[in-house]
């Protein structure tokens, strides 16, 4: 989420890149992201999306899973 609805729901850390912050970023190709799911396997992955860092961790590197695991339950204070 932007600055914005992270201010709003007093998430002051999130919705900036930039030192100190919690950053969760997508790179992302538009002309090649896809849903691969189906009703017989729904959770199959999307492609397109070869890098995904999760709270300032690699979560996905070219495509490939890594063991980073920085995602969190996020709570309102």
């Amino acid at each position: 989420m932007s600055s914005l609805p992270a201010n709003f729901l007093r998430m002051y850390e999130r919705g900036r890149i930039a030192p100190g912050m919690a950053a969760d970023l997508l790179v992302f190709d538009p002309d090649k992201v896809r849903d691969t799911a189906t009703f017989t396997k729904p959770l199959s992955f999307p492609e397109g999306m070869p890098y995904i860092i999760v709270n300032g961790k690699v979560e996905i590197d070219n495509g490939r899973y890594t063991d980073e695991n920085g995602g969190a339950v996020l709570r309102l204070r």
